[in-house]
């Protein structure tokens, strides 16, 4: 039978009552990047860097890639060869995999719709060449064409400079769109493309859409780990928004991938606060980078040439192998103790979970 009809049958169990997750021989961890155009060829920040360490034996390897059909490309060797070595690979990855509560429901209408349903949107829209051209900011606007009240006057936000604005250097200016309302809830567009249907600035949150729900800024894990950005973001610093759409959009066809669909799993949306027990399993978790970054600091001051984000994957390697050897990884897939059944039902279908965030620290 389909792993996926398993996870399926026992999702509403494993909300209710969280059971031990088996552990990892593998991980891969990746610092995904929305870029428009290849990486330099000389390694640099705000790249891809993936780290895999297949075996708690061996020590991490990175890779740096300049786009992201050659980190697709590797992360399916790897997948491959762990699939052949029967192992279980717990794949992190930075970028957010769910929305705040309402977005399915906003984008399709339909009140049954879930986290599948936005990646689905995701998958069939979003265009990604070979050397990272992509449509992204489009795909966006359409997004908010279909979410936004289309009223003039509704989630109008002032021109000033606040947390959530983007230099002017990198956006158009709103101008006269003020008196027209902006749409939303994804903002934030580069001077060539912005619009109105993709602000420059952020519109005002809660965003109410056009059938009266309310997107929050954030998703209830993000309340819990200050400093990450909200996922409607789309350019300028951490902006996951953009991250999200291009990575979901790579994720969905390996998800789709009839090679992979059988061991493939996203966490927590297919398999409720646990983690299936197949082997080989590769099991996709959403990461953010600042929970170790006491880590990654210390290992800047050790090797101070090295680049920010190779060590942030490298640390995550490292964190995964010291929590496996002490047998306390596979606690961190159970629900935290702070989460109503409310709560986790949401998680579980529409807005997901950070890797790492519980009620107490992360090592």
């Amino acid at each position: 039978m389909n792993n996926r009809h398993n996870v399926k049958n026992s999702l509403q169990k494993s909300i209710r009552s969280p059971v031990a997750a088996p552990g990892f021989d593998a991980w891969m961890f990746i610092d995904w990047s929305a870029a428009s155009v290849p990486s330099p060829l000389r390694p640099t920040a705000n790249a891809i860097w993936i780290a895999t360490q297949l075996s708690s034996r061996r020590k991490p390897v990175s890779n740096y890639c300049r786009t992201r059909h050659e980190a697709c490309c590797l992360m399916r060797e790897i997948f491959r060869q762990c699939l052949k070595d029967e192992k279980r690979l717990l794949v992190g990855i930075d970028i957010a995999l769910g929305a705040p509560k309402g977005l399915p429901q906003a984008l399709t209408r339909r009140t049954d719709a879930d986290w599948r349903d936005v990646w689905k949107e995701i998958a069939t829209q979003i265009c990604d060449d070979e050397q990272n051209a992509n449509n992204r900011f489009e795909v966006a606007a359409n997004f908010n064409s279909r979410i936004s009240p289309h009223q003039p006057g509704l989630n109008v936000r002032k021109t000033t400079r606040s947390s959530t604005s983007l230099l002017s250097t990198e956006v158009n200016t709103i101008s006269g769109e003020v008196t027209h309302g902006i749409q939303g809830p994804y903002w934030g567009a580069p001077h060539a493309r912005a619009g109105r249907l993709t602000p420059p600035y952020s519109p005002e949150f809660p965003f109410r859409t056009a059938n009266g729900i309310l997107l929050a800024r954030q998703r209830f894990v993000e309340m819990l780990a200050p400093g990450t950005q909200d996922t409607w973001k789309l350019c300028g610093i951490g902006s996951v928004g953009s991250q999200s759409l291009t990575g979901i959009a790579r994720l969905e066809a390996f998800r789709q991938d009839p090679e992979f669909q059988p061991h493939l799993c996203i966490w927590p949306f297919e398999t409720g606060w646990t983690v299936p027990d197949q082997q080989p399993l590769i099991l996709f978790a959403e990461i953010w980078p600042g929970l170790l970054k006491q880590e990654v600091a210390r290992q800047q001051a050790l090797e101070s040439g090295r680049i920010r984000d190779e060590l942030q994957v490298l640390a995550w390697c490292r964190w995964a192998q010291a929590m496996s050897r002490n047998q306390r990884l596979s606690s961190y897939f159970q629900s935290p103790q702070v989460l109503t059944e409310s709560l986790q039902s949401c998680a579980v279908t529409s807005e997901g979970w950070i890797l790492g965030v519980t009620n107490t620290k992360l090592a």
